[in-house]
């Protein structure tokens, strides 16, 4: 191993002026990749390592050719947040699901003036209330299912009932598979790749865009009208006991199925506790702690919207697909204030499957529990889930909490609180351990080699001390033409993951963490940290805080199978311990032809090293394109006032 030892604190002076044009994390890469005579824009993987499919995306397909682009990508899904407007963000990450060399995008189903107008009577008085009934039974009877026709109306009968069932069984794990003999493993393994195949050859002729196009209107329209209504609530104009009461009186015995807020599947809940049980369409309620013991049926897809306005609310699943989970429709789940809680089974909370799924709450402690797909996650469709406020505890088995599959984009988005993220403990990795267990959650996105791209899976967290737990893949990874992100703005965070994970991309992908501010923990195996393998790219950057990262092997900054690993610490007093100094802290692999990349970049503080680095050092390691630097740079105060004398 080769080492340079600095004698004299290496002090670089960065004017005012390169402060300006180039970020600190820039400056390292550009000084550091020239130490070991390369150029950043050699981290880069051309599109036909591997045979181009009809699912890529071009976000994806654009970053794996400039993989270090992730940067700005990430920070511009922060950027993209705005407070009580979840239609504003929908339509930032639908743009993200544009296909590559896609020219254009389907537009949702547009309701003419006579659909907008048909078959309803008014039964409540009040107009602003009104007008939100009507907006929603438009886009439940008219929108949702005209859009879904649109994006599927290329498929048979026979390839529609496919996506609910065997493309389901993809994603679906069971507990007893750990039971499973080698010859059940094998036969399982053999009929999931059938269904891979045969969903191969329809697939392409799916436009999700419609249908995700539908939601978004819809949000943005409901927002509207639910705002008004909620002012108008607060004013103390009105109340919602006088909205009920107000009503046209009918003759008796008359059929209330044409009546608007009375029709089959809606329900109409005042301020006590209610209690909701079966498949609705649409459920608005004004207060209370009320229960929602829901269910839907994925053989006749519909349309949800839930509205509840305040109360500490429990909202449980009875089945799959509920509560705010999009699947072949669109589902929405608005609640404005309470602590809540939600315990579901499968695809939900935020779930798009070949639809839109949203679950936006707007304040309160809350607790989300789900199984599979939940919490933020995308499969040919758009899933969110947004918190704004509140100490928040997220629980999970799998492909969940930003998650992103075929053509999907699964997101989270929370703005306050000191959140707790658990991904793992029930789906064990029977291939590789006996004792550790899949997550494949927590910014990650997910493709099935070598046959379709995968999407994008992202957690965007601004405030508060939060905890991040998983096992294996997660934590910002990615599998397969796909996209692993995380970006946490402020608190200091606890990030605990055994494998696969924190920057970790793995066969022809692309994944990256960043964590502004705080003083930060990152605790792992291997394949952590920064790290990219078979031709992917992993990076890790913390740009503010006393951190400590501890890992194994393969990890900080290591570059495996053509792959690039970077990681990157902007400021702070540093600790950095690994066990195995032969490919941690700035490690290319030599396999295969040209070789690999891993950097390993700390730009200032008084830094601790339990492997190849020390503080104020340059090194490189034992391999092709690897190495690291630990300096301090000195930036001027943008602030400064200059002296004049």
């Amino acid at each position: 191993m080769k080492k340079i030892y600095l004698t004299i604190i290496l002090i670089i002076s960065v004017s005012l002026s390169a402060q300006d044009k180039e970020k600190p994390e820039q400056f390292g890469l550009n000084h550091l990749t020239e130490y070991l005579s390369l150029k950043p824009s050699d981290i880069s993987f051309r599109s036909d390592y591997t045979e181009p499919d009809s699912f890529r995306l071009q976000i994806v397909a654009d970053l794996m050719y400039q993989p270090l682009g992730m940067i700005s990508y990430i920070e511009s899904l922060k950027n993209s947040f705005v407070k009580k407007q979840p239609g504003l963000l929908s339509s930032y990450l639908f743009q993200d699901l544009k296909k590559a060399n896609q020219t254009s995008r389907e537009k949702a189903y547009y309701a003419d003036i006579s659909e907008i107008q048909k078959n309803y009577n008014l039964y409540y008085t009040d107009m602003t209330f009104n007008q939100l009934l009507t907006r929603a039974a438009v886009y439940l009877d008219v929108v949702f299912p005209r859009s879904i026709d649109k994006s599927l109306a290329l498929l048979s009968k026979e390839e529609k009932k496919f996506l609910t069932n065997e493309f389901k069984e993809l994603l679906v794990s069971r507990v007893e598979d750990e039971l499973l003999s080698v010859e059940e493993m094998d036969a399982l393994e053999k009929r999931e790749e059938k269904y891979t195949e045969q969903f191969i050859e329809f697939g392409h002729k799916i436009d999700k865009d419609p249908i995700i196009d539908a939601g978004i209107s819809s949000v943005k329209e409901l927002m509207l009208e639910i705002n008004m209504l909620r002012q108008l609530l607060k004013s103390k104009a009105v109340s919602s006991s006088k909205i009920l009461e107000n009503a046209f009186e009918l003759p008796q015995n008359t059929n209330l199925e044409a009546y608007l807020g009375k029709q089959s599947g809606w329900k109409i809940g005042g301020t006590g506790n209610d209690y909701y049980s079966g498949d609705y369409k649409f459920i608005l309620d004004f207060g209370g702690d009320d229960v929602y013991d829901l269910s839907y049926d994925p053989n006749n897809p519909h349309g949800t919207i839930i509205i509840d306005l305040s109360g500490n609310d429990s909202y449980r699943s009875k089945t799959d697909f509920t509560l705010g989970s999009g699947c072949l429709s669109v589902g929405l789940l608005f609640d404005f204030e309470g602590n809540d809680r939600y315990d579901t089974k499968s695809f939900s909370l935020g779930s798009g499957f070949f639809g839109f799924g949203l679950l936006y709450d707007a304040s309160g402690d809350d607790r989300y529990d789900g199984d599979t797909h939940v919490q933020g996650a995308g499969s040919f469709g758009l899933g969110i889930l947004i918190d704004e406020s509140g100490r928040d505890i997220y629980n999970s088995a799998l492909y969940s909490q930003g998650f992103g599959f075929i053509e999907g984009l699964g997101a989270i988005f929370e703005y306050d609180g000191a959140d707790s993220y658990y991904a793992g403990g029930k789906y064990k990795d029977i291939l590789r351990y006996d004792d550790h267990y899949l997550s494949l959650s927590q910014g990650f996105g997910y493709g099935l080699r070598p046959y379709a791209s995968g999407g994008i899976g992202a957690i965007v967290d601004i405030k508060g001390n939060d905890t991040y737990y998983a096992d294996i893949f997660a934590q910002a990874a990615s599998y397969w033409w796909s996209l692993g992100v995380i970006y946490d703005s402020t608190g200091n965070d606890n990030y605990n993951c055994f494998q696969y994970g924190q920057g970790c991309g793995t066969h022809m992908t692309l994944a990256g963490l960043i964590d502004e501010h705080g003083n930060d923990v990152y605790f792992g195996k291997g394949l952590m940290q920064g790290v990219g393998h078979d031709y992917s790219c992993g990076l890790i950057l913390d740009r503010h805080g006393d951190d400590t990262y501890t890992a194994t092997d393969l990890s900080q900054g290591a570059g495996s199978a053509n792959g690039a690993g970077i990681l990157i610490d902007n400021q702070g007093n540093d600790r950095y311990y690994v066990k195995n100094k032969l490919n941690t802290q700035g490690y290319g692999n030599p396999r295969r032809d040209y070789g690999s990349i891993g950097l390993f970049i700390d730009l200032s503080g008084k830094d601790i090293y339990g492997g190849n680095g020390n503080d104020n050092y340059y090194w490189k390691t034992n391999s092709k394109w690897g190495g690291g630097m630990d300096i301090e740079t000195i930036i001027k105060d943008s602030t400064e006032v200059k002296d004049e004398k």
